[in-house]
């Protein structure tokens, strides 16, 4: 692959969604029918020969999905550009295994973890069957969005073979998520500045829910860290600290709690796997913030000083001093435990938590449980969260082992930077379900599968 070329014209493509999205461009649809049907002619024609290019779209694709579904103005859910991409990169790939005798699945140590992953989950789903009745069909759909991006692990996996094509997969990514701080400082100048409340001057931008966008920034931004940290002889290098800046900045303008806190736990994670001493700067310096938040960017400080407010919303001691919002997810959260004290195996049933939450805690209304691991637990089970807990865990192991193994120094600056990306990742669900949807998730998967792939080659 020509790295440079490819990267050029993933570049263009990423451009050209992010000015679909910001300017909130709407084609016609017949329009839409002819460039999709010769686009993807287009890529179909060139992945038989070399899936690399449609899995290089795929990455250009991914964030902008949310809103950019990509139907053709069909409104049918199977049919859209994910799912399309998805399968020309499996047909393409199939292909060329065959054609150069290369294994088309190969195994790789989160291989069976991720199989149990989602027998679990598909279990949950035929559980949930038995009270939905005729909406099971939607359940399913829902199933299938999450499953989706954990294709892409196996996509990444298997076809990530090579230095050249992992570093047009990885630099997209990073030019994105750059891509996508740019649009959401647009959008907060634009819309947020003058919004009559906070709760309107919050930026959603290519996921459509702030606290969602936080969490995009803080899983991928630390590659910039990451490649700063390793490459830092380069004076090079330490441009890098203006797209990280930006990306920063789109934290900033989602006003999220947990991103910013998710933020300083992915630093502290990054920090602790870089250097001991740098882990207790970051440290000290934390502290001094937390001391004095008077340091702390206003929007930061008046954000996290809502939390708590002299308002009675409930009766708990615990509570009489939260602002709503955060009183309503504790009180889910308990409703979210009792259910899993009821159901600890096998869980309610996939995507029936905020149908049952009343039924455990009368004090609250259907929400959502506002944490991953604890809608996991109270829908699937505990053994499904175990299971997910042990995948992140290992990609942990295996990420570490890349940054202190390889003597590459490409692969070191990717190693260090998914560590910064799975520190702030496992904070960000605690405060969300920051994994269930493809534009979050979709890079945390295709990052999974370049970690493995990495280790398996420097195994050998």
């Amino acid at each position: 692959m020509n790295l440079k070329r490819y990267f050029i014209i993933a570049g263009i493509i990423s451009c050209f969604f992010a000015l679909l999205v910001a300017k909130d461009i709407s084609l016609p649809p017949v329009l839409i029918i002819i460039l999709g049907f010769v686009g993807l002619g287009f890529i179909f024609f060139r992945g038989i020969d070399n899936p690399q290019i449609p899995l290089l779209i795929l990455t250009c694709y991914i964030p902008f999905s949310k809103i950019l579904v990509g139907d053709f103005g069909t409104n049918f859910r199977a049919l859209n550009f994910t799912n399309i991409l998805t399968i020309i990169i499996l047909i393409g790939w199939f292909l060329k295994s065959q054609r150069e005798n290369l294994p088309f699945w190969e195994k790789s140590p989160l291989n069976k973890l991720i199989y149990l992953f989602i027998l679990l989950g598909f279990l949950s789903v035929v559980r949930a069957f038995g009270w939905v009745g005729e909406n099971a069909f939607l359940i399913f759909i829902d199933f299938k969005r999450w499953v989706t991006p954990i294709i892409f692990f196996f996509l990444a996996y298997n076809i990530i073979r090579d230095k050249e094509v992992c570093k047009a997969v990885i630099y997209t990514m990073m030019f994105i998520v750059f891509l996508a701080g740019i649009m959401a400082i647009r959008d907060y100048m634009n819309f947020g500045v003058s919004a009559s409340s906070l709760e309107k001057a919050r930026i959603g931008g290519i996921t459509a829910q702030p606290n969602q966008l936080a969490a995009f920034f803080v899983y991928y931004m630390f590659l910039y860290a990451g490649f700063i940290l390793t490459y830092y002889k380069n004076f090079r290098s330490w441009f890098l600290i203006l797209p990280m800046a930006v990306a920063f900045r789109g934290i900033m303008v989602t006003f999220s709690r947990g991103g910013y806190v998710a933020f300083a736990c992915g630093g502290l994670g990054l920090s602790f796997f870089r250097n001991k001493l740098l882990f207790i700067l970051v440290t000290v310096g934390l502290v001094f913030l937390i001391m004095n938040p008077q340091f702390l960017p206003a929007g930061i400080r008046y954000r996290m000083n809502m939390t708590l407010e002299e308002k009675d919303y409930v009766s708990s001691e615990l509570e009489e001093n939260l602002e709503p919002s955060t009183a309503r997810r504790i009180e889910a959260w308990r409703g979210g435990i009792a259910m899993i004290k009821d159901k600890p195996l096998f869980g309610v049933g996939y995507g029936l938590f905020p149908y049952f939450l009343p039924r455990y805690n009368p004090n609250i209304q259907e929400m959502d449980a506002h944490n991953s691991y604890l809608i996991i637990a109270a829908e699937q089970g505990l053994p499904t969260l175990i299971v997910f807990l042990s995948i992140v865990l290992l990609l942990f192991r295996y990420s570490n082992w890349v940054y202190r193994n390889t003597k590459d120094k490409f692969y070191k600056a990717v190693g260090l930077g998914f560590l910064g990306g799975l520190s702030g990742l496992l904070v960000a669900n605690i405060f969300g379900s920051r994994l269930n949807s493809t534009e979050i998730s979709g890079y945390f998967w295709i990052l999974a599968g370049i970690i493995m792939r990495i280790y398996r080659n420097e195994m050998r």
